[in-house]
């Protein structure tokens, strides 16, 4: 009686410091990036909030060239969200350091993890056409930290 007593704990104890050991692996999402890809301001702020700033957007670099965009900061400055043709296109997320600097936590922003394209270790990450999404980018901080993501929903 007493061994399977003992065998009892050893189990109970092995299936929870395998549980824990899976929860501690998981990172939690910054964002679902689908849930405010290619959605329009009035959508983003039902996610985001009210934008801290919106401002006229026209880079000569951009589809916003020709084109009347805007750019809205949320979460104080968090977020920051280009919309090319009223809908949310170029998404900066800021403040990540937090987050290791590898190609595992493009989970982050709850996609699933695959090979990426392009892989600098000391400067970017970078994923194209991944579920939808033209580009992501991540940046590291110096640190093996990430900086920043870069999002390119559709534009170029």
């Amino acid at each position: 009686m007493k061994k399977l007593i003992l065998l009892l704990i050893i189990i109970a104890t092995s299936i929870s410091c395998n549980q824990s050991k899976q929860s501690k692996t998981q990172s939690p999402n910054v964002i679902d990036i689908k849930s405010l890809a290619s959605k329009s301001k009035t959508e983003v702020e039902k996610i985001l909030g009210k934008p801290n700033k919106l401002e006229p957007f026209s880079e000569s670099s951009t589809p916003c060239k020709n084109t009347a965009c805007q750019k809205g900061y949320y979460q104080n400055n968090k977020f920051e969200i280009i919309f090319v043709n009223e809908k949310a296109d170029w998404i900066t997320i800021n403040d990540l350091e937090k987050y290791d600097f590898n190609e595992d936590n493009i989970e982050i922003f709850g996609l699933t993890k695959v090979e990426p394209e392009f892989k600098n270790p000391k400067d970017l990450i970078r994923w194209k056409n991944i579920e939808g999404f033209n580009e992501i980018t991540i940046f590291n901080n110096g640190s093996d930290k990430i900086s920043y993501a870069y999002i390119k929903v559709l534009a170029e």
